[in-house]
């Protein structure tokens, strides 16, 4: 059985090959990196909401992170970046 890629498995991959360390990414790095074709959400780069660290809203990114076992701690849209931290203690559901 084939499992389904979902929209933002790229983000999981990156964060999984990270290594366990904080991560800083800059809206222009998802954008080059992880989405050449069309680049993040227009909603990604003008609300808060799309980076809250909740599961239950696949059609936004936190599956994605939460999955790497990530957290946001930081996202300032204004300068355009994002800063993901590893779960210290996983209570997050897997998503798979």
């Amino acid at each position: 059985m084939v499992k389904r890629k979902k929209k933002y498995d790229v983000i999981t991959t990156y964060l999984v090959n990270n290594g366990g360390s904080q991560v800083t990414l800059t809206f222009t790095q998802f954008d080059e990196l992880l989405f050449p074709a069309n680049g993040l959400p227009r909603t990604a780069r003008t609300t808060l909401d799309w980076w809250t660290n909740d599961y239950k809203h696949p059609e936004k990114g936190a599956y994605a992170w939460i999955n790497a076992k990530y957290e946001v701690v930081h996202v300032n849209l204004e300068k355009e970046y994002v800063v993901f931290r590893p779960l210290v203690k996983s209570t997050w559901l897997e998503l798979n």
